[in-house]
């Protein structure tokens, strides 16, 4: 194990270099495409803003071009009327005229800024382009260093236990985190499912408002069309009953703690008594009929709804679990990195090496002895 790690330390050396090269690009690339964003919308606010002042423009120049043009109403005033009139006319006009200008300059102006946000939009969206370059030699060289971490130190390291414990922690946490992310993912796609099963008993409700409507009529005279406008909305009802109560069941597959929904029977009609004994009162036993359908839908699309919101309950309690694995797995995850970069950097530092004595006489008793307390001491007393 350490002679692989030896023999691969000039190679993690130069990953790290060449990462530490690019390191700035995927932070400055989310920077610079949120700056894009933002100035994207700002364009486009800017282009409605502009089509308003146009329209603005447009209308302030016709309003002043209609005033200055009134020459035969400049020359009647003249002539019949005192000067306090004409002062008015001109008042006027000066006042179309600044109206227009005032106008025209804020267009100009908008288009200015337009026109620099352009630039700018352009020169982010090619620095995302060089950018996005980088960000992926980034990721390539960090697969490469991992790939180079398994390699070096898959399975059991003895020589260095400390990355041992690391590994364990780190598959802990990747174990647990791949745990709540499936559980994450049933508990959304079951939820979706009840939203659509929501929405569809939604569509049945409003088919069970027309029955009743048509039914309301046929017991005053309807006749046949109101006949076939209940059997019409309640099969529609019926259908959209049965495909709530499937989208239901497939999200149990997913979470099987969710409740299946209940049965709806629509009413159904008689051929005989609709065609041979249509009256009030069996066109009212059926109306009663549609209005207890009514509230036997009510009550399940409320216990629809309860079941919904205790899913998105489960689901925010599992994203809120996900949150924490997610930090768990990256605060493991770079512990372990930091401890292979440690040994590979150890591995990689040069040895001491040995120096050779200088030539010559090996140094008298005084120069070693020379400047230690001890030995002076002795010295001292034997004098």
């Amino acid at each position: 194990m350490s002679e692989d790690i030896a023999a691969r330390a000039v190679e993690h050396d130069n990953l790290l270099r060449a990462i530490e090269a690019v390191d700035y690009a995927p932070p400055t690339l989310r920077q610079v495409q949120e700056q894009l964003k933002q100035s994207q919308k700002r364009l486009e606010d800017d282009d409605k803003k502009l089509k308003a002042l146009e329209a603005a423009t447009k209308k302030e120049y016709k309003e002043w071009i209609d005033i200055r043009d009134r020459t035969h109403k400049r020359m009647w005033t003249k002539i019949s009327h005192p000067r306090s009139n004409k002062d008015i006319l001109s008042g006027k006009e000066q006042k179309e005229e600044k109206e227009y200008l005032d106008a025209f300059a804020e267009e100009q102006k908008l288009r200015a800024e337009k026109e620099t946000l352009g630039v700018q939009i352009q020169g982010m969206e090619d620095e995302i382009k060089s950018l996005t370059q980088l960000a992926r030699e980034h990721t390539r060289l960090r697969n490469e260093l991992m790939r180079l971490y398994d390699t070096v130190f898959g399975g059991p390291t003895p020589m260095h236990p400390e990355e041992d414990q690391a590994e364990q922690a780190y598959k802990a946490a990747l174990e647990e985190y791949n745990k709540i992310q499936g559980e994450i993912t049933n508990e959304s796609r079951a939820f979706a499912l009840l939203q659509q099963a929501d929405r569809t008993m939604i569509l049945a409700a409003r088919s069970l408002a027309q029955a009743e409507d048509a039914s309301q009529w046929d017991m005053f005279g309807g006749g046949a069309m109101m006949d076939m406008m209940e059997r019409s909305a309640l099969a529609e009802a019926q259908r959209q009953a049965d495909t709530a109560r499937m989208l239901v069941s497939q999200a149990r597959e997913l979470q099987p703690a969710i409740p299946g929904l209940r049965v709806l029977d629509m009413p159904q009609g008689n051929l005989m008594s609709d065609m041979f004994f249509d009256n009030i009162f069996t066109d009212y036993a059926f109306h009663q009929k549609i209005q207890a359908a009514v509230t036997r839908s009510r009550q399940v699309h409320e216990e629809l709804r309860k079941v919904c919101g205790q899913s998105q309950g489960h689901l925010n309690a599992l994203k809120e679990r996900g949150g924490q694995a997610e930090a768990d797995l990256n605060r493991t995850r770079k512990r372990l990195e930091e401890i292979r970069k440690e040994i590979m950097q150890r591995a990689g530092e040069p040895l001491p090496t040995y120096q050779p004595r200088a030539s010559g006489p090996p140094p008298s008793i005084d120069a070693v002895y020379h400047g230690n307390p001890f030995a002076d001491a002795m010295a001292r007393r034997t004098e």
